[in-house]
């Protein structure tokens, strides 16, 4: 505020006076409106206090009801009891009929308190445990050591509830005697607060009377000085905005034009002032060429807002052409008199460029949606398909317009598919909730063809993490499903070429030594020589049944999974590298928990163990070592998941860590030309169609190398 000495002695403006009068008027109300809430605050804790008090003692009253009926109850069925007289049990029934009211009179009454409830709660339990007893006490076929037990009991739980009545009252007398307390105090502080609130509103009404005379003579000056800072502060704003600004006087002519107007006309500020507005603001139709009315003119005509017409075009003053659009606006006194029109206007030119190139990158966009050979589609939150490219459509043969709007689960793609609009459904409700799915799925086409698919649906979520629309996708795999299934029924002729010359290896000695028997028998010269070459070549041959039992059965496929020990699995494989095992000199040990049989497909499990045991032999192939072999019952480490877990464990050079993230690729290989990079790829992909895993742990360090592979199976595949 100024200081009187720099006050100008002017009168007031009726504005001024009227804002210091209100201003003037708002202390006392205000000073009123702060005692009414002083007084308020303090009637309404009276009022709670009272509440609390009334409250109080309605538990009280409550708790003596319920005490006494208590007692009605004990006191009729002991004197039924002694007498077996029925009119001595009226006490008792009464008793019973008042207690579910009067229990819940009491729970009404200590709702509000947390502490309250609990203890009413408790006591509610304890009366219903007092009447449960009494009950049985009223069985006729007690006999005298049963019923003493249970007056005992009934004692007992009287003597409890006797003690919690005893609780409730002393904390609740407790809460009266603070209540009565409190309200005593807050009446005799009322009249103080009362007057005292008198005195300072009479001192602020003095003190700001007398301040509202000193403020009288310095209120013009300030308005003199708030209008040159507005005025200052309007034109810094119209300089420094971005659009082009130019005010005129009534009679048309111009009065100030902002630096972006000067830029967008050619004219300066000095050369504008005073010059009418159509020879600075020239404005023709972009096609016709036409002149355009001036909006100045308009708006002078009218009185009200106007604005330009689309493909309007400003000529600058060095008759270049600046695309524009613009509105104007009157300029109305304090009497609603016009005293000028504003006009802001602005190029279009970046407007229309940036509009073109976000047209240029919709068409590129949409160019490549459509013409795309994944089934792409847009879906909002409820599941309803809002568009899809050109490829969803040729699936079935239809148009856009039959499927937009539809439920996504119905539409054509998969109500062939038995089963499938039920999961799709799933899948869709599961996107909406924010989670991405992505799985394949094998439809049927409406000519009756089925296509595996590549599918996902994955949700588009604003930065707060609500779902905006969903976005389905697929693609037909159909081909490379066909070539994987290629590649691994090559894997598996491959395997079994390996496993013949493995087979021959292993029945070849026995055939060899059965032919030396078998002559050695012919021309033995007692019986009893010729009688143990007979048996000895007996063995061989029961070695060699074994042997082509044993691959009989490793390669007996099902397509249904089946009952089997897992050690009927490892030892079915051990037993065709056994050979292998003793010519590398390496010692396998087989550890198995003691477990029931498992369910899976054998062919398929006896596939993953020979390729991950034979793979172990030939990491030890020339240097010996130690092949273990273990099973056990474990669960998925990620899903929890009860299953059984085959480890085969090796002491071979291992893995090195640059490639042993690769080593489940198609086609890569650590064996080089001997290996063609299938093996561990298809024992991934056969665990996995199991709804198993396979993983590796590998070291290289020179005293600790070795390959350890956890191949699990959950219980039911």
């Amino acid at each position: 505020m100024l200081e009187p000495e720099n006050r100008l002695e002017n009168a007031m403006t009726e504005l001024s006076f009227r804002k210091l009068l209100l201003r003037f008027a708002a202390l006392p109300i205000l000073c009123c409106c702060a005692f009414l809430v002083i007084i308020g605050l303090e009637i309404r804790s009276i009022a709670e206090q009272r509440l609390i008090g009334a409250r109080a003692t309605s538990l009280l009253l409550q708790s003596n009801l319920i005490q006494k009926s208590l007692i009605d109850e004990e006191t009729g069925l002991r004197g039924y009891l002694a007498s077996q007289d029925t009119l001595l049990l009226q006490p008792y029934l009464d008793g019973m009929t008042r207690q579910d009211s009067e229990l819940s009179a009491l729970k009404d009454l200590a709702a509000s308190d947390d502490s309250l409830s609990k203890q009413v709660a408790y006591i509610t339990d304890s009366v219903r445990s007092f009447n449960a007893i009494n009950k049985q006490l009223l069985d006729s076929r007690l006999i005298g050591q049963d019923r003493a037990q249970l007056l005992q009991r009934e004692k007992a739980t009287m003597d409890n509830l006797r003690q919690e009545f005893s609780r409730l009252n002393a904390s609740q007398l407790a809460i009266r005697d603070q209540t009565r307390a409190a309200l005593t105090s807050m009446l005799k502080r009322l009249p103080i607060i009362i007057v005292g609130s008198v005195m300072v509103l009479g001192i602020l009404v003095f003190w700001y009377g007398t301040r509202l005379y000193r403020e009288i003579t310095a209120a013009f000056q300030q308005q003199l000085t708030d209008a040159e800072t507005q005025r200052d502060s309007l034109r810094t704003t119209l300089e420094s905005i971005g659009d082009g600004v130019i005010v005129c006087e009534p009679d048309g002519s111009i009065r100030m034009l902002n630096p972006a107007a000067e830029v967008l006309t050619g004219w300066t500020q000095k050369e504008a002032v005073g010059t009418p507005f159509p020879e600075v603001f020239r404005i023709v139709h972009e096609e016709t060429r036409v002149t355009v009315e001036s909006p100045v003119e308009k708006v002078l005509r009218t009185k009200s807002v106007v604005a330009l017409a689309n493909h309007t075009s400003l000529i600058r003053k060095d008759e270049s052409e600046v695309p524009i659009d613009d509105s104007g606006a009157p300029i109305l006194d304090a009497k609603g008199e016009l005293s000028g029109v504003v006009l802001v206007f602005r190029s279009v030119l970046e407007r229309r460029r940036a509009m073109r190139v976000l047209r240029e990158s919709r068409e590129r966009l949409n160019s490549i949606y459509n013409t795309s050979l994944e089934y792409i589609g847009i879906l909002d939150r409820e599941g309803l398909l809002l568009d899809c490219n050109r490829a969803s459509l040729t699936f079935a043969d239809i148009s856009r317009d039959e499927v937009i709007g539809q439920s996504f689960w119905n539409g054509p793609w998969f109500r062939h598919t038995e089963g499938m609009v039920e999961q799709m459904r799933t899948i869709v409700e599961r996107a909406a909730a924010g989670h991405a799915t992505r799985t394949e799925l094998s439809l049927t086409r409406p000519s009756g063809d089925v296509a595996i698919f590549d599918f996902s649906l994955t949700p588009v979520l604003d930065p707060d993490g609500t779902v905006l629309y969903m976005v389905p996708e697929a693609r037909d795999i159909s081909d490379l499903k066909r070539a994987e299934s290629a590649l691994i029924q090559s894997e598996k002729l491959a395997a079994v070429g390996r496993l013949a010359a493995s087979i021959a290896h292993e029945i070849n000695n026995p055939l060899e030594a059965v032919t030396n028997l078998l002559y050695l028998a012919g021309h033995g010269e007692s019986p009893e020589s010729v009688q143990s070459f007979v048996e000895a070549a007996e063995r061989e041959l029961r070695r060699v049944a074994i042997i082509t039992n044993q691959t009989l059965r490793f390669h007996k496929q099902s397509t249904n999974p089946e009952q089997i020990y897992p050690s009927e699995l490892i030892e079915t494989v051990l037993s065709v590298h056994e050979r292998r095992l003793k010519t590398g000199n390496i010692a396998a040990e087989l550890r198995q928990d003691p477990s029931g049989p498992i369910l899976c497909f054998t062919g398929d499990v006896r596939q993953v163990l020979n390729n991950l045991i034979s793979n172990a032999i030939e990491a030890m192939d020339g240097s010996g070592g130690r092949l273990l072999v273990r099973t056990h019952v474990s669960r998925n480490w990620e899903t929890q998941q009860p299953g059984f877990v085959f480890t085969v464990a090796d002491t071979g050079s291992g893995i090195p860590a640059d490639k042993i993230r690769r080593i489940f690729d198609p086609f890569f290989t650590t064996k080089g030309s001997s290996g063609n990079g299938l093996g561990l790829w298809i024992s991934k992909e056969i665990a996995s169609r199991q709804h198993g895993s396979l993983r590796v742990r590998s070291s290289t360090r020179q005293d600790a190398s070795g390959t350890v592979f956890r191949f699990f199976l959950p219980r039911n595949p």
